[in-house]
């Protein structure tokens, strides 16, 4: 692993641990694409499992699926005893393993996985090939370009999206793209403070503690169509 991708996988690591004590945030992004959670799901990136434990109750089976050892070892002991739970290491820059592409899914959940890929399109391309047709590819990406910075070199994005890039990649792979929709404007400004202005490398943990605290306010948005935000959410379809 060069010295980069070790810095990123650091960074990703403390981001994730502190990201498993926000709940209500983890439940927001989680609701905008619940509607197409069902039947047979794979997680790819799962990470420590802070989505993967709200993916579960939807889910018929679940496989979830991560690189990393250490993150596939945290997965393993919190799904033990559900034999409807499979975890599987998954490298998402090379073709799916065996035991992911031996069947297809009505669901694939990627949330907060694509933008650490340099060949998004291959990687998009290969998880529409999972899908059975009527599928879903259930995407959250890190939103608005402008807000690039140290803090997405730090966690190892190569790019951020906007609804017109990410409905062009996920067309190239001939899904429906669905309405890719932006959320997240409060926490998009505190990313341009931390990233673009102070010139962080991480998120401060009492940063993230403050806007878990005011999820219930900030999710009055939801009741707004926005022109930018923090991410971007879509279900997009493989046709039946």
């Amino acid at each position: 692993m060069s010295l980069g991708r070790e810095r990123a996988s650091a960074a990703g690591q403390r981001t994730l641990e502190a990201f498993a004590s926000t709940p209500r945030l983890n439940e927001w992004i989680f609701s905008k694409l619940a509607a197409g959670v069902r039947g047979e799901v794979l997680e790819i990136g799962s990470g420590i499992g802070n989505m993967s434990g709200l993916i579960r109750p939807a889910a018929s089976r679940l496989v979830v699926t991560d690189a990393s050892p250490a993150h596939l070892d945290r997965l393993r002991a919190r799904f033990a005893g559900d034999p409807g739970v499979a975890v599987c290491a998954y490298d998402l820059d090379g073709p799916p393993p065996a035991d992911v592409a031996a069947r297809t899914y009505d669901a694939v959940v990627a949330i907060n996985v694509i933008e650490h890929i340099e060949d998004d399109r291959a990687l998009v391309g290969r998880l529409a090939a999972l899908l059975r047709p009527g599928g879903s590819l259930l995407v959250y990406v890190p939103a608005c370009p402008a807000a690039f910075g140290p803090l997405d070199t730090a966690l190892g994005h190569f790019r951020r999206y906007t609804a017109a890039t990410l409905t062009e990649l996920l067309r190239g792979a001939r899904l429906d793209p669905g309405e890719p929709r932006y959320m997240n404007l409060l926490g998009l400004a505190g990313w341009l403070l931390s990233g673009r202005v102070l010139r962080r490398r991480l998120l401060p943990a009492a940063s993230i503690t403050v806007f878990e605290r005011l999820v219930p306010l900030v999710r009055l948005e939801d009741r707004l169509w926005l022109p930018l935000g923090l991410g971007l959410f879509t279900r997009a379809t493989r046709p039946a």
